[in-house]
């Protein structure tokens, strides 16, 4: 079949159709995720896809797009009932940041894909931990990517949060003008 959009995966096709819907389907051709269950489906990466209900751009607020989170099989391992979950397609992260409602958590990617090592960093001793707290913010980002996801530090040149922290002494406000 001839797609508009399509990137392998793996073993698997993330492709858009000619009729602008998204499915997922492996080499020989069978349907993972059928065309249309979802407005739009992200890469994989580290075996999980973003997906999204919703046609709005992301960049007007308050949108009523939902995200949720696939694995390989097509099958949601976390809901599509997220407002926002920030991109983790090519970037060195343990977990991503995600918002329902005003409150924002991180979700480490082990807990959605137990294939995965299960890894958190204390911001301290820089040790890693066996049992992450997920609502603890200052923890969760350690070495992943998440906590200045979306500048051109991270996206682009590739430096995790600690490289920039250091750089930075840590003072946040000395940051506003790297991108």
């Amino acid at each position: 079949m001839v797609y508009r959009n399509e990137h392998i995966y793996g073993n698997r096709i993330v492709a858009q159709r000619s009729d602008f819907k998204w499915g997922v389907c492996d080499l020989s051709g069978t349907i993972i995720v059928p065309f249309g269950k979802y407005d739009w489906i992200d890469g994989f990466e580290k075996g999980l896809a973003r997906v999204k209900l919703g046609h709005e751009s992301n960049a007007i607020a308050n949108n009523s797009n939902k995200w949720g989170i696939i694995n390989m099989n097509g099958e949601e391992v976390l809901p599509v009932v997220y407002d926002n979950i920030w991109n983790f397609l090519g970037k060195k992260m343990f977990s991503t940041r995600v918002e329902k409602d005003g409150e924002v958590k991180h979700i480490n990617f082990h807990d959605l894909n137990p294939e995965l090592p299960k890894v958190a960093i204390n911001r301290e001793d820089h040790e890693p931990s066996d049992t992450p707290d997920l609502d603890n913010e200052e923890e969760n980002y350690g070495t992943t990517f998440s906590k200045y996801s979306g500048t051109y530090a991270q996206d682009i040149a590739g430096f995790s949060d600690d490289i920039i922290d250091d750089v930075f002494e840590g003072d946040p406000e000395a940051y506003w003008n790297i991108d």
